[in-house]
């Protein structure tokens, strides 16, 4: 038995050594940072914690905690190039991303399953789409690891006695507020699980004791680390996630529709049955139950149902407001995705009763009736839906297609897949072509990302003559006739809440940095009228320590805007 386990591990080990490679030679190309303005956090606030200056964005004091990332980065930045440190960090997010594939083993192996079925649970996370993310500078390539150590941790904390449970609580709470160093959003893995305890005591209201104690490990182990790094590390801070004041009228009136939509798409990103079977396969926790048959499949599910709450709440109402296609962002829901499938191969082991079965058919009819009615397409945003690249590779082609037009051919899109899914769970109900089933997903997520890396090489690369330039000018400070002027290289023309951001950034303290100009160079002359037209379009600047915001209109515009130049490599 023992050497059994040895052996699974080793292929695991050797498994990682070989994904680890391939995600690192597909990230190893010059990249700049393209998408997010977080990608521009995570990097500065690496590069001011090497140096020891604290947090610091764009050399300005900041309030931005996620400081995960930026540590599992940092190595990268001891190299003394930028494209050296480019390509350092690809091998880096490659290695971290690749170690997703040991939680995914481990929690097979706690959840009993046999070699053929841990094969597969471990194969789908080694060719999850979401590695895609390994030629990005986004902190998903931390999060997905460790939303799956913390999982396991929940499932060990399920499973053991109850003086032990304490203990694993404890462990999973310090392990969750790592988590939330990396993303707020980590935080419905803590109400999920508080939720579920008191499930569990309202079918035994004698464990009230246990189940007081081991919340108490967990909320209490969460809050002195929580404390603990507000009294030191982060001292005087305040909160640095801006999206999450109350809500006008008309954000809660589209409220309904951004839950509604997120959710549809959620389930669908998730292949639709990892969701709605756990669903109609919940059992009641009674004494000596099966915890990974009862507690955690709710506990997955209320972990995706708060999580889509959060979304809808503070990013698609904000950000989408009145969109009959909202931006949908499952990247911060996707590892879910790895013990969901585990909890379903487990509740496909069990007949389901005509009255489950029943229940089953009337989700899914319900599911795709309010799919083909509410739902359209999926937004703008590379790296945001890896699950979903194959329903967007479709719908961006549907405008190419005559007679219909594109909304009529996008809703034909949408009953196929309703179709398609009825189907499937036809055949999962009868147990028909399962192993089938299970190479077409794993074939499913390789094409998705194949198509997921393609979108991020097309966005992030830039010519190996232009990233020599930016290396050597990259950010850099220069003497110039006694003034002090920092360059930006600038490639692409940026979005309009990063220009906001970095103008405001320099505008507030530029003086207190010692920059007297801010030059950005750009490749050719439309590039450098396109960037010029932005910036100077700014018409609100935010104090990035106060939050305090000023129109540009009230102020002297000319003299405001002076100290930016811009000028051509030609």
């Amino acid at each position: 038995m023992l050497s059994k386990k040895r052996n699974g591990w080793l292929w695991v080990v050797m498994l990682f050594a070989v994904c680890a490679v391939v995600y690192g030679v597909l990230s190893s190309y010059p990249r700049e940072l393209a998408v997010y303005s977080d990608e521009l956090r995570y990097l500065d606030v690496a590069r001011s914690l090497l140096q020891g200056r604290g947090l610091r964005v764009r050399n300005m004091p900041s309030d931005y905690q996620k400081i995960l990332y930026p540590l599992c980065i940092l190595p990268a930045l001891l190299l003394k190039t930028t494209a050296a440190q480019i390509t350092a960090i690809g091998w880096l997010n490659a290695v971290y991303m690749a170690s997703a594939v040991f939680p995914a083993y481990a929690l097979a192996r706690a959840m009993g399953m046999n070699r053929r079925r841990t094969a597969f649970l471990v194969g789908v996370t080694a060719v999850l789409p979401t590695m895609s993310a390994a030629s990005t500078f986004m902190s998903e390539t931390v999060f997905l690891p460790l939303s799956l150590w913390q999982v396991y941790f929940f499932l060990r904390a399920m499973q053991a006695e109850p003086k032990a449970r304490v203990g694993w609580c404890a462990a999973a709470g310090a392990f969750c507020y790592l988590l939330y160093l990396n993303k707020e959003v980590a935080l419905y893995y803590l109400i999920a699980w508080v939720l579920v305890r008191a499930w569990v005591w309202w079918h035994d209201k004698a464990s009230w004791r246990a189940e007081l104690a081991c919340n108490a490990a967990l909320l209490g182990s969460f809050l002195v680390c929580f404390l603990l790094a507000k009294a030191t590390l982060f001292r005087g801070l305040g909160n640095s996630y801006n999206q999450t004041g109350w809500l006008t009228a008309e954000q809660w009136r589209f409220l309904p529709f951004a839950l509604v939509c997120d959710a549809l798409f959620a389930v669908l990103a998730f292949w639709v049955f990892p969701v709605l079977l756990p669903l109609c396969g919940l059992h009641r926790p009674r004494r000596g139950s099966d915890a990974r048959r009862t507690q955690l499949p709710l506990f997955l599910l209320l972990s995706l149902g708060i999580g889509v709450a959060v979304i809808a709440w503070s990013i698609t109402v904000r950000e989408d407001l009145g969109s009959p296609s909202p931006r949908q962002h499952t990247r911060y829901l996707e590892p879910l995705l790895i013990p969901l499938l585990a909890v379903t191969l487990d509740t496909l082991d069990e007949k389901l009763t005509k009255t489950r079965r029943r229940i089953l058919a009337v989700l899914t009819i319900a599911w795709g009736v309010l799919f083909v009615a509410v739902c359209r397409a999926i937004g703008a945003g590379a790296g945001d839906n890896t699950l979903l690249q194959w329903f967007d590779f479709v719908a961006d082609r549907t405008d190419r297609l005559p007679v219909l037009g594109q909304g009529a051919w996008l809703a034909v899109w949408r009953a196929v897949i309703a179709v398609g899914v009825a189907v499937l769970g036809v055949l999962l109900v009868r147990r028909r072509g399962r192993r089938v089933l299970a190479g077409a997903a794993l074939v499913l997520c390789v094409l998705c990302y194949a198509g997921e890396w393609r979108i991020n090489r097309w966005t992030y690369e830039v010519p190996a003559g232009t990233a020599q330039q930016a290396s050597a000018l990259n950010d850099a400070l220069a003497e110039l006739d006694g003034r002090t002027v920092a360059f930006e290289v600038e490639r692409t023309v940026k979005s309009r809440r990063r220009y906001q951001e970095v103008v405001s950034g320099y505008l507030f303290n530029r003086r207190a940095n010692g920059i007297d100009e801010i030059w950005y160079i750009c490749p050719d002359r439309a590039t450098q009228v396109r960037v010029q037209r932005a910036i100077l379009s700014v018409d609100e600047i935010v104090n990035p320590q106060t939050g305090e915001a000023r129109k540009t209109a009230e102020l002297d515009r000319e003299r405001l805007f002076a100290c930016f130049k811009f000028m051509t490599t030609e």
